[in-house]
């Protein structure tokens, strides 16, 4: 039985499923062991980029500080609604592809 169940799941759906668990853990190390900046603009350039402070700001909104994640990077009200959409809109996705897969392995 274990095995049957094991066949049937559909693995993509499941690493999809576990992606923000997996972009929560890399924004906490990130911010815990990272103590100087890895952007490359900022490297070449010594002037912040766009996305320079969106791991901290995300890692402010885990912690739901939502007025420290917007001082760190502003465009934190704009990224974090987006990949979440991306997120549920990939899910529904496989989600449809599972079952429309399920549905024509039994015709």
């Amino acid at each position: 039985m274990f095995k049957k169940v094991i066949k049937n799941t559909n693995w993509n759906l499941v690493l999809i499923a576990l992606l923000p668990l997996a972009f929560y853990f890399a924004v906490k190390l990130s911010v815990a062991h990272l103590h100087h900046s890895i952007c490359i603009f900022k490297f070449f350039t010594g002037h912040e980029c766009l996305g320079c402070g969106m791991t901290r700001a995300f890692n402010a909104l885990f912690q739901f500080k939502f007025f420290e994640a917007y001082s760190y990077n502003p465009r934190i009200v704009i990224v974090a609604p987006l990949l979440f959409f991306v997120w549920v809109q990939t899910m529904y996705s496989e989600i449809k592809r599972a079952r429309y897969h399920e549905t024509s392995d039994v015709v």
